[in-house]
């Protein structure tokens, strides 16, 4: 953990480096500007919309990430949109687990349990920069990470019961209308308020559990902790990782294997989409520490760079924390943490199913471990 404390703040930082000085430096904030100023949308010769709200500091901001956001749904860019699948899902996915973790007991009142400002920090200062800090700041504040007891682990039923349904009406929905294209009915203004009303999706998630919680928690203030109840609260809980693995895991499956078809299997694809849709191309690393970098053509190119490093060290620091949390886990309950062991299996995991889909295994694995094994233990102690 204490590894951990150190890399995820380091990580936040990064991306003033890795993110906000290479957006510059390439040429990105110049474009993007230019387009603000002209009043027109980046590739197409068509207005930006410029008033949302009627004042002018949201206005501005809202056009800013209209101008940004545009190139990675309007379909003009395939590398830029199929990297825009998989960061999708992990994004949705690592706050996934944040939502849980505030809804714990052992996180109420705390900093930690209002994952709400973080969320809306994302959406402007980049999930890269939001997501480890949240979870640094969950390291060093939180019960939950440094004793995680069963009860210190607890959430309602209710809200875990609610949240798929949750994330699926405040995040993926207003996801989806992102990518309509554009026709009859979904006009070129009508897709720039989409991108507006997704912008607070992180609020529209916080908002409704509360809103869920405030109505019903009345009616179990009451619930009893049989076995039953509790193994139908772990019930819950399971669906709730195995969702939020399915979206983590099955947006980064996609990707890759659309990716690899135009190595493997080129002719599949049409001939016009086969250099952009190469790994090489949707997956490269860019580089903030060439001489000289090189100006980007254009505003989706830009946008590419800036979401590869927002991916990379967001979902980078979501594991790190999910490993931290998965090792204090197994510390409580066996003694030791098995370092060797975590490292193997995160490796493979994140090969396979994405960095977040390894944190969201780790993560459920933790759950199973303190939530079952070690409330068994505790439960026959009562018991005896």
């Amino acid at each position: 953990m204490a590894v951990a404390k150190v890399l995820l703040p380091s990580l936040s930082l990064f991306v003033f480096y890795a993110i906000f000085y290479y957006a510059d430096a390439n040429g990105l904030r110049a474009l993007g500007e230019q387009y603000i100023a002209s009043k027109t949308l980046p590739g197409i010769n068509e207005p930006l919309r410029t008033v949302y709200t009627g004042i002018e500091p949201i206005d501005h901001l809202l056009a800013t990430l209209t101008t940004f956001f545009w190139p990675t749904t309007d379909g003009s860019n395939p590398s830029l949109l199929l990297h825009s699948i998989a960061f999708s899902g992990t994004f949705g996915s690592a706050w996934i687990l944040i939502t849980l973790e505030a809804w714990r007991k052992g996180n109420a009142w705390t900093i930690a349990a209002f994952p709400m400002m973080f969320g809306l920090a994302a959406q402007v200062l980049t999930f890269a920069f939001a997501a480890p800090l949240y979870c640094f700041v969950h390291l060093t504040t939180s019960k939950t990470a440094k004793n995680p007891t069963p009860d210190a682990l607890r959430i309602p039923r209710f809200i875990t019961n609610a949240l798929p349904l949750v994330f699926i009406l405040g995040y993926m929905v207003p996801t989806q209308l992102l990518i309509l294209p554009i026709s009859e009915h979904i006009t070129v203004d009508l897709k720039q308020i989409f991108i507006a009303i997704w912008q607070p999706w992180p609020a529209y998630v916080s908002i409704l559990l509360t809103l869920i919680y405030v109505v019903v928690a009345p009616f179990t203030a009451s619930e009893q902790r049989t076995p039953v109840a509790e193994r139908k609260r772990l019930s819950s809980l399971r669906w709730v990782y195995a969702f939020a693995f399915a979206n983590a895991s099955l947006t980064h499956l996609v990707s890759w294997t659309i990716s690899l078809t135009s190595v493997l299997a080129p002719t599949i694809l049409d001939a016009k989409f086969v250099a952009a849709l190469h790994p090489a191309k949707v997956f490269y690393i860019p580089t903030p520490w060439e001489v000289p970098i090189q100006a980007v053509a254009t505003v989706g190119d830009g946008v590419h760079a800036f979401l590869r490093w927002d991916y990379i060290i967001g979902s980078a620091g979501v594991l790190v924390w999910a490993g931290s949390l998965y090792a204090s886990a197994h510390k409580g309950v066996y003694g030791r943490a098995g370092w060797l062991g975590l490292f193997v299996k995160a490796g493979l995991l994140g090969a396979f199913v994405g960095p977040v889909g390894a944190a969201v295994e780790l993560m459920w694995e933790r759950e199973e471990l303190v939530v079952g094994r070690r409330g068994l233990v505790e439960g026959r102690k009562k018991d005896s």
